[in-house]
């Protein structure tokens, strides 16, 4: 009796377990670089929640660079860049996103091939369109605290709770908000590991090469012109 309770228990945990694996698989969905709504030559710039996470330690706004490139490169090679601020550095400036120095900007889009914002006065203007949840694995975070060390609206400010402010707190931001909170949300102890959100530099849409069929069009068509025989009258 002892035994079959055993086995039932273990096929139990069998079943759970396959369904935690099912859910988890189902939550991931496909990555979109290259957004569909866009035409060939459009400019825009991507970004996405980074899946793993890092403290807020450091004043060197290179190592939350480095930190998010790794994540956002094997998606996409492009100069990846933190949203977050140190005492030296703007999170606007940092991600060339200023609307006073960098001016309108392109649009900006998730990796689920959603928009994030209509430009970069949307972006620090606030609100976002949708906020800024969905991971370079391609899961949309059911929500979570994310570094930014910025505020509201993309500076650091005087006094400001910035990434590296030894001994101190600092600001963080919510994935799951579309307000200005998405970015400025609180603030927690420096020590503690989150994830930072990652921005590219701005990219371009593809334009296609002509195909074959139509080079060998063209070339004909040149040939045409130059033969012999062409402009003979009869």
């Amino acid at each position: 009796m002892e035994r079959k309770m055993i086995g039932a228990f273990k096929f139990a945990l069998s079943i759970v377990g396959l369904l935690v694996v099912t859910v988890g698989q189902a939550s991931a969905g496909p990555i979109v670089t290259v957004p569909t709504s866009l035409s060939p030559g459009d400019s825009y710039r991507l970004a996405f929640l980074t899946s793993g996470t890092i403290d807020a330690t450091s004043g060197d706004i290179d190592v939350y660079n480095m930190f998010v490139d790794g994540f956002g490169d094997p998606l996409i090679v492009s100069d990846w860049r933190a949203i977050g601020s140190t005492s030296s550095v703007a999170a606007r400036d940092n991600t060339g996103t200023n609307p006073l120095v960098d001016g309108v900007g392109v649009p900006i889009y998730l990796l689920n091939d959603t928009l994030l914002a209509n430009d970069n006065a949307d972006l620090w203007a606030g609100p976002i369109i949708n906020p800024l949840g969905f991971t370079n694995d391609g899961v949309l975070s059911p929500g979570t605290k994310v570094w930014t060390g910025t505020r509201f609206d993309g500076d650091v400010g005087v006094n400001s709770l910035y990434l590296g402010r030894a001994g101190d707190w600092v600001y963080l931001g919510d994935s799951t908000k579309s307000t200005r909170a998405f970015v400025n949300w609180g603030e927690r102890p420096i020590m503690e590991v989150y994830p930072m959100y990652a921005m590219s530099a701005v990219l371009v849409v593809p334009v296609p090469e002509p195909g074959t069929g139509v080079l060998v069009a063209l070339g004909l068509l040149g040939l045409a012109r130059h033969s012999p025989c062409a402009g003979r009258r009869k």
